[in-house]
């Protein structure tokens, strides 16, 4: 597997964590809870995860930015 290879993967798990997060926002504004310690741990996570993806679409861009020097 070559580095852009190895980009393109990255690309896709962060595509497919966005999509998770996406989901996970759906669902928690579609529950019929008040707001509670629950739903702010949700929240938190769908925070991390959106933060994780685009820490990994930051580092395939530096990979695709090394492979092209």
């Amino acid at each position: 597997m070559n580095k852009l290879d190895i980009a393109d993967e990255l690309t896709t798990y962060t595509n497919q964590l966005d999509n998770i997060t996406e989901l996970m926002l759906t669902n928690i504004n579609n529950l019929k809870i008040s707001k509670c310690n629950e739903t702010d741990r949700i929240y938190f996570l769908t925070d991390y995860i959106k933060q994780i993806s685009h820490d990994l679409y930051n580092f395939s861009n530096e990979i695709i930015k090394d492979d092209a020097k």
